[in-house]
């Protein structure tokens, strides 16, 4: 019963994603009574965040696979990779995405950082990598800017990229970006 709510709560967000869906819309759709809804979750919110939590978690796993992917490829293929997979996995999760920065007080500064806390050691190679002149400190700083930017520029693609344009270049433009971050620095 608890998926099947949370599967129709999936189902209400991705119809009407303009609108936060109600407990009543939810026990309409799964076909419960609203007793029902409240037997398993406190209110709308406790919903959404199992949701968000669930495409955390997916979101993570991807990512993971599209970091192992890019590692042993050329630095714009790796980046590529790593973006389109990202992209992806936002497109995937696009209405509990939007419900979750929406609906709560999560900003996604904080549910990123629930993704990019196991993913660390794994986003430290191509930097490392790219940047061997680094010491440890510097390349964890270049880290942390790098993944809020490519969280930033992901989901702008998945979420707000105007219909006209194209999805391929908008990664490839945004794989280009973030490699800037790894330029050495001219010597002045």
């Amino acid at each position: 019963m608890r998926q099947r709510l949370l599967t129709s709560t999936l189902q209400l967000l991705e119809r009407h994603p303009e609108r936060r869906p109600t407990t009543a819309a939810l026990a309409r759709t799964a076909h419960v009574s609203i007793g029902t809804v409240y037997r398993y979750f406190a209110d709308m919110d406790a919903i959404v965040e199992e949701l968000r939590l669930n495409a955390v978690h997916d979101i993570t796993a991807s990512l993971a696979g599209g970091i192992g992917r890019a590692m042993d490829r050329e630095p714009l293929d790796a980046m590529i990779t790593v973006v389109d997979t990202l992209v992806s996995a936002f497109e995937s999760h696009a209405a509990v995405l939007r419900a979750a920065l929406e609906l709560q007080n999560i900003g996604f500064g904080e549910a990123w950082a629930e993704v990019e806390r196991p993913l660390l050691p794994l986003a430290r190679v191509l930097p490392s990598r790219l940047r061997p002149d680094l010491d440890e400190t510097a390349i964890d700083d270049l880290v942390f800017l790098t993944m809020g930017a490519t969280a930033s520029l992901c989901l702008r693609i998945a979420l707000l990229r105007p219909p006209e344009t194209d999805r391929g270049e908008l990664i490839a433009t945004a794989a280009r970006m973030l490699l800037t971050a790894f330029d050495t620095p001219e010597a002045s």
